[in-house]
C-alpha cells in the first residue's frame, strides 16, 4: 500500500535531514504491580488534515529527490518517485484529482529516467505540476516570504551556501508559483561565479554555464510560464549535478 511506502520514504528523508544517522525508538516501560491500560487512541484525522499531510510528505519527497540528484544517486532518487507515482490509499482529491494524475504521471518519468541529467529535466516538470495545483488552490502567497540570500564572501564555502539559497527560491517559485522568490533565485545564480584556477577547469566551465543559464533564464523567463521555469530549472539542475559528481581524470 501507497501509505506505508510512504511512511518508509519520509523515514529516509528524516536520515538524510539527520546526516544519516537514525534516530533510537524509545518505549515506554511497563511498571510492575500497576495496571497499565491502554492509552486512548486519538480520533482519526479527517479528510482536510489528511489531505494536507499527503500534501506535505509529497512535497518533503520531491525536495529530497531533487537533493539525492545532485549527489548523483540516481537509484535512491528514483525510488523516490517511484513512492510518489502510486495511486494513494487515501484521501481522495476532489476538485485537484487531474492534477495529482499529472503529478504521479511526472512521478513515474522520473522514476524511468537513466540519467542524472535527464532526472534532474523530469523533476523539474514534476515541481511544476506541483505548483499548477498550487496556483490553482491560491496558496502561491505563502511561497513569497524567504529568509534573506547569506553574505557574498569570496570564498567556495560561502558562495556554495549562496547557491544552496538561490535554488531553495527557484524551487519555491516553481512549485509554489511565486513570482518573488523566483527572480531573486536568479539574481544570486547569474552574479559572477569564482574562479577555480586551471586544475579545475571542468569546475570553472559548469560554473560559468549555471552563471550564463540563470542570467538568460533572468531575461528569457521573469515571470514566465511554470513549463518555462521548470525547463530552464532543469538545465540549471543538471548543471550542479555534474559539477557536485566531478571526479578528476586519472
Amino acid at each position: 500500500m501507497r501509505s506505508g511506502r510512504l511512511l518508509v520514504a519520509m523515514a529516509s528523508v528524516a536520515a538524510l535531514g539527520n546526516h544519516g544517522r537514525a534516530e533510537p525508538a524509545v518505549s515506554k516501560p511497563l511498571v510492575p504491580g500497576v495496571a497499565n491500560a491502554p492509552t486512548a487512541q486519538p480520533d482519526p484525522p479527517d479528510r482536510d488534515t489528511m489531505l494536507r499531510l499527503h500534501m506535505h510528505a509529497s512535497f518533503d519527497l520531491i525536495r529530497a529527490i531533487e537533493r539525492l540528484l545532485i549527489r548523483g544517486k540516481l537509484d535512491d532518487a528514483k525510488r523516490f518517485a517511484a513512492t510518489i507515482s502510486e495511486p494513494a490509499d487515501a484521501p481522495a482529491h476532489g476538485a485537484w484529482a487531474s492534477q495529482v494524475i499529472l503529478v504521479r504521471d511526472r512521478a513515474a518519468a522520473v522514476a524511468r529516467a537513466t540519467t542524472v541529467e535527464q532526472a534532474c529535466q523530469l523533476e523539474a516538470k514534476l515541481a511544476a505540476a506541483c505548483g499548477g495545483c498550487h496556483v490553482e488552490a491560491a496558496v502561491a502567497q505563502r511561497f513569497r516570504a524567504y529568509p534573506p540570500a547569506p553574505p557574498d564572501l569570496p570564498a567556495i564555502g560561502a558562495r556554495m551556501a549562496r547557491h544552496r539559497w538561490a535554488a531553495d527560491r527557484l524551487w519555491e517559485g516553481i512549485v509554489g508559483g511565486a513570482d518573488e522568490p523566483w527572480r531573486a533565485g536568479l539574481e544570486v545564480l547569474a552574479a559572477a561565479p569564482l574562479e577555480w584556477g586551471d586544475r579545475t577547469a571542468a569546475r570553472a566551465r559548469l560554473a560559468r554555464e549555471l552563471q550564463r543559464d540563470a542570467a538568460q533564464a533572468r531575461e528569457r523567463v521573469p515571470g514566465g510560464s511554470l513549463d518555462a521555469r521548470a525547463s530552464a530549472y532543469g538545465h540549471m539542475l543538471s548543471t550542479c549535478a555534474a559539477c557536485h559528481t566531478w571526479k578528476p581524470a586519472r
